[in-house]
């Protein structure tokens, strides 16, 4: 690869990055932008190129405001969870150099004690696509899986290739994105698949949504050094 390519490609895949302000509902993502995502997801790699997912396009303002208006659950194990991945300052995050800012998520959420973590906590789907005149939904039939594969793990690998494919695409398009898990949340997703007309046995892995924030936030972005999870012939 010559260093022109090279550097391009470096470039691009450090600055993708997660989108999670309110996005201006006034942008359209274009025709020849959604073009190129959808032939990003088409030609990303999957085990035994079985090609396992659909994509549902929603643009619609109406269709949007109805998936807005859908509440998804949060479980008292995913905020005990998520509490050990936060960091408490911009300082302690770059000194870990893994996981994200507490403050990026309510009070509430803040902690890993039992007693303390609440138990009907939810939020509106409006609340997490923000905006956004576009929202991707990735579909997978879970009655298909790559061959010998327990909970087929290719599968759900196969599923991360094709987002990645589809936000590196959003980004060299200058297009803002964010994954939105709760679209395949137990609470949220029968009534998701009823407002697409998602028929059985299709399943939602994840929504991807789109467009342009109002106010652009730049927020700290941490990575290991290579020397902490690369090995050279040995695992240390």
């Amino acid at each position: 690869m010559d260093t022109d390519n090279a550097q391009r490609l470096q470039w691009l895949i450090e600055h993708r990055h997660s989108s999670r302000a309110p996005y201006d509902p006034g942008w359209r993502v274009t025709e020849s932008e959604l073009e190129l995502i959808v032939d990003a997801a088409r030609w990303a790699p999957t085990a035994h190129n079985m090609q396992n997912f659909r994509l549902v396009v929603v643009d619609d303002r109406a269709v949007l405001d109805q998936l807005g208006a859908v509440r998804s659950t949060v479980s008292p194990t995913f905020i005990i969870e998520n509490y050990h991945q936060l960091s408490w300052s911009a300082e302690e995050l770059a000194a870990r150099r893994v996981g994200i800012l507490g403050a990026t998520f309510p009070p509430a959420w803040r902690t890993d004690d039992p007693n303390r973590v609440p138990t009907n906590e939810s939020r509106l789907l409006r609340e997490l696509i923000a905006g956004a005149p576009m929202v991707l939904v990735a579909l997978f039939d879970p009655t298909k899986r790559a061959p010998a594969s327990e909970g087929d793990v290719l599968g759900m690998i196969s599923l991360g290739c094709v987002l990645e494919n589809m936000w590196l695409a959003a980004h060299v398009s200058r297009l803002d994105a964010q994954v939105v898990s709760s679209f395949s949340s137990e609470s949220a997703e029968p009534e998701v698949r009823r407002i697409l007309g998602v028929p059985e046995p299709w399943r939602i892995a994840f929504a991807l949504r789109l467009g342009h924030m109002i106010e652009p936030v730049e927020q700290p972005r941490v990575r290991r050094r290579p020397e902490e999870f690369v090995g050279r012939n040995h695992f240390d």
